[in-house]
């Protein structure tokens, strides 16, 4: 088998990265909707909630696209952030027909950029184990 010098390619990176922070953060909003149901969860805490749930799932895929990408990790992370924040606002607005709330969405955007820019530092600072070590030269 020949090596050769390119990387994963930008589907590679984003798409499985953007995958897991969305299941990642509708995951999350399932169990939040289920503790509201039963009442363990205030009605006021749901918003809250909400950006935090938002904030894991940016931050989860940023990490793991920092993890997987060959250079430029924090550019890789902040994309996948996007990613997940542009996907859920789509879904939000072309499927459900929701209105936009310019602050909340702009909140939120904050919210996601935060997240993934410390994923993206986190993911870009971790120490990729070798895959080869056991092997002596």
């Amino acid at each position: 088998m020949r090596k050769t010098n390119e990387g994963p390619s930008p589907v590679g990176v984003l798409l499985p990265s953007a995958v897991v922070g969305l299941l990642a953060t509708l995951l999350l909003m399932l169990v939040g909707a289920i503790f509201v149901h039963r009442r363990v969860l205030a009605e006021q805490a749901i918003a809250p909630c909400a950006l935090i749930f938002l904030a894991v799932g940016c931050a989860l895929a940023a990490l793991m696209a920092a993890k997987r990408a060959p250079g430029g990790k924090f550019l890789w992370a902040m994309g996948a952030g996007i990613l997940v924040f542009l996907v859920l606002l789509l879904v939000s607005v072309i499927l459900l027909a929701q209105p936009i709330n310019v602050v909340r969405m702009a909140v939120s955007l904050l919210c996601a950029l935060a997240a993934s820019a410390l994923g993206g530092f986190a993911g870009a600072n971790m120490r990729k184990r070798k895959k080869y070590r056991h092997l002596k030269k």
